[in-house]
């Protein structure tokens, strides 16, 4: 119970700008171009799905970025989601994500959000734990996430906190778990992202596909909190 409590104060505290600093996605469909002299652009695109409780499929709100040792509210950077390019679908929800990012070494620490059907409303957290390294200047492809909500086995993480108990049970997060991959699908996606997003259309776009996902770093990570 402890670690549910304090999984479900993550997730809330995560979502809001007093312990965090919450920032857009850019470029936009509307943006014309980008200029990396400031701010190098990490890529990526995302499919979530709830296959446990397929009523309440999972709506991302922020990108959980941290800096450094994430000390201070400048090193957590909320990245909030937005509807540009998205497509829903029976095999996920897809979202393009896009963030700005000073170079560095960042880790990415999972993905926040929610899904609720009256009366019920869920919290999940996605875990990635993936370490990213931003080059000077450059706009870089991590690659494809496929997060999937299945049913939890004992002794997985959990997709979401214990509490609220019933919403929490109703969405499926609290009795799921994450079956997560990542892949290269460079091709496809850079395509898709030069299509709807003018400003990477003619840009120079390098391919730094993250690791595998560690389910076991997931776990400890889980355990530890």
């Amino acid at each position: 119970m402890r670690k549910s409590i304090a999984i479900f104060a993550i997730a809330g505290t995560l979502l809001t700008s007093g312990c965090a600093t919450v920032s857009t996605m850019s470029p936009t469909t509307t943006t014309s171009s980008v200029d990396t002299t400031k701010n190098s652009y990490a890529l990526m695109t995302v499919t979530l799905k709830n296959a446990y409780h397929t009523s309440y499929q999972p709506s991302p709100i922020v990108v959980n970025m941290e800096r450094g040792a994430a000390d201070s509210r400048e090193d957590r950077l909320n990245f909030r989601f937005d509807d540009q390019a998205t497509t829903t679908g029976d095999s996920g929800n897809h979202y393009f994500i896009r963030l700005p990012l000073a170079p560095g070494k960042y880790v990415m620490r999972g993905i926040t959000g929610q899904s609720g059907i009256f009366p019920f409303h869920g919290m999940f957290f996605t875990p990635l734990h993936e370490v990213v390294e931003i080059k000077p200047n450059s706009i870089m492809y991590l690659g494809h996430i496929d997060a999937t909500v299945v049913e939890r086995k004992d002794g997985e993480f959990r997709a979401g906190p214990l509490i609220p108990l019933i919403d929490q049970a109703a969405t499926g997060f609290s009795g799921g778990t994450w079956d997560i991959t990542v892949s290269d699908q460079f091709d496809d996606d850079v395509s898709a992202f030069r299509k709807d997003f003018p400003a990477l259309s003619s840009a120079s776009i390098e391919r730094d596909v993250l690791p595998a996902w560690d389910k076991q770093k997931a776990t400890e990570w889980w355990a530890n909190h």
